[in-house]
Protein backbone atom coordinates (compact mmCIF):
# COMPACT_ATOMS: atom_id res chain seq x y z
CA UNK A 1 0.00 0.00 0.00
CA UNK A 2 1.26 3.04 -1.09
CA UNK A 3 2.23 5.45 1.87
CA UNK A 4 0.08 8.86 1.79
CA UNK A 5 1.04 12.06 3.41
CA UNK A 6 -1.61 13.04 5.40
CA UNK A 7 -1.67 16.67 5.21
CA UNK A 8 -1.20 18.23 1.76
CA UNK A 9 -1.40 22.12 -0.04
CA UNK A 10 -2.26 22.25 -3.49
CA UNK A 11 -1.23 25.04 -5.05
CA UNK A 12 -2.26 26.66 -8.45
CA UNK A 13 -1.33 30.12 -10.43
CA UNK A 14 -5.88 29.48 -11.79
CA UNK A 15 -8.62 29.11 -10.10
CA UNK A 16 -9.87 26.26 -12.83
CA UNK A 17 -6.76 24.59 -12.73
CA UNK A 18 -6.89 24.55 -8.38
CA UNK A 19 -10.34 22.84 -9.07
CA UNK A 20 -8.93 20.63 -11.15
CA UNK A 21 -6.08 19.46 -9.02
CA UNK A 22 -8.73 19.31 -5.52
CA UNK A 23 -10.85 16.84 -7.16
CA UNK A 24 -8.04 15.27 -8.79
CA UNK A 25 -7.12 14.77 -5.02
CA UNK A 26 -10.52 13.97 -3.63
CA UNK A 27 -10.33 10.81 -6.08
CA UNK A 28 -6.93 9.80 -4.27
CA UNK A 29 -8.92 9.80 -0.52
CA UNK A 30 -8.14 13.45 0.69
CA UNK A 31 -10.93 16.27 1.93
CA UNK A 32 -10.62 19.82 1.60
CA UNK A 33 -9.69 21.47 4.73
CA UNK A 34 -10.96 25.01 5.24
CA UNK A 35 -10.96 27.46 2.81
CA UNK A 36 -9.21 28.64 -0.30
CA UNK A 37 -6.90 30.87 0.38
CA UNK A 38 -5.87 33.90 -2.26
CA UNK A 39 -2.42 35.26 -2.69
CA UNK A 40 -2.11 38.33 -4.04
CA UNK A 41 1.15 40.41 -5.28
CA UNK A 42 1.77 43.96 -3.77
CA UNK A 43 0.26 45.56 -7.19
CA UNK A 44 -3.20 43.46 -6.04
CA UNK A 45 -3.40 40.62 -8.68
CA UNK A 46 -3.72 37.81 -7.96
CA UNK A 47 -0.80 35.37 -8.16
CA UNK A 48 -2.08 31.91 -6.66
CA UNK A 49 -4.61 30.05 -5.23
CA UNK A 50 -3.86 27.36 -2.26
CA UNK A 51 -6.16 24.54 -1.02
CA UNK A 52 -5.42 22.87 2.18
CA UNK A 53 -6.24 18.72 1.77
CA UNK A 54 -6.17 16.27 4.54
CA UNK A 55 -6.05 12.34 3.95
CA UNK A 56 -9.67 10.51 5.21
CA UNK A 57 -9.13 8.43 8.29
CA UNK A 58 -11.24 5.50 7.75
Amino acid sequence: MEDKNKYITVVEQYDKQLVKRVNERITEGYEPHGNVVIAFNEAGKITGYVQIMMLKEF
